[in-house]
């Protein structure tokens, strides 16, 4: 039995597919490939496959991992090929290696978000001492929370009349959606601006690259 780790991105019209979805998908991408994937003992098998911090329903990213066990080795190139074979519009395998980090290494995510708003609105945004949201706790509560830390090392600029963010925040325990700022930003201009939203990178706590 082998562990693998599969970088693969999802973009376009996949961002619309939700997280269960997407285990549904890759299951069976992985038999259309042909991928000698090693399966759970017991009545209900299935394929351990597992995802870093899976992305929020509309939400593209660029390099997503998902970590899987082979039965017998194949060649990394190899399974990259047959998966880019077999994906539907959306997805590509960019490499598959041997697992660096372990999954609690995982710490942060360095977005670029589309807003489809003046960069004035977003500027007077960042300018405030806090920004306060409701998020839904993992028990349903809701909590307010301060968001502003989180946001103090974005970088802005006007395009096409909207404005590009980057921005790295806290993945894992301490999440912080990048939704959470568009909320904000309705809440406080009283609009219904958009926001697209693409995750460029999965890291470390020391910025190393999540591999």
């Amino acid at each position: 039995m082998k562990n693998v780790r599969v970088v693969f991105s999802k973009t376009g019209r996949a961002r619309f597919i939700s997280h269960l979805d997407l285990v549904r998908t890759m299951t069976r991408v992985m038999r259309r490939a042909r991928i000698p994937l090693w399966y759970t003992e017991g009545f209900n098998r299935h394929p351990y496959l597992t995802f870093a911090a899976p992305l929020s329903l509309g939400f593209e990213g660029l390099r997503e991992t998902m970590d899987l066990r082979l039965e017998e080795d194949m060649p990394f190139e190899e399974l990259v090929s047959r998966l880019n074979e077999a994906f539907p519009e959306g997805f590509e395998a960019i490499s598959a290696a041997e697992a660096v980090c372990k999954a609690g290494e995982l710490a942060q995510s360095v977005y670029r978000l589309a807003l489809d708003c003046p960069i004035d609105a977003v500027r007077a945004l960042l300018a405030q001492g806090e920004i306060l949201v409701e998020k839904r706790t993992k028990k349903k509560t809701v909590k307010t929370m301060d968001i502003r830390p989180a946001f103090a090392d974005a970088q802005v600029e006007a395009c096409d009349g909207g404005t590009v963010m980057t921005v790295t925040l806290p993945t894992g325990n301490d999440n912080v959606n990048p939704g959470l700022f568009l909320q904000a930003l309705n809440a406080v201009n009283g609009g219904t601006y958009g926001m697209r939203v693409l995750r460029l990178e999965l890291l470390t706590a020391a910025g190393e690259p999540f591999r």
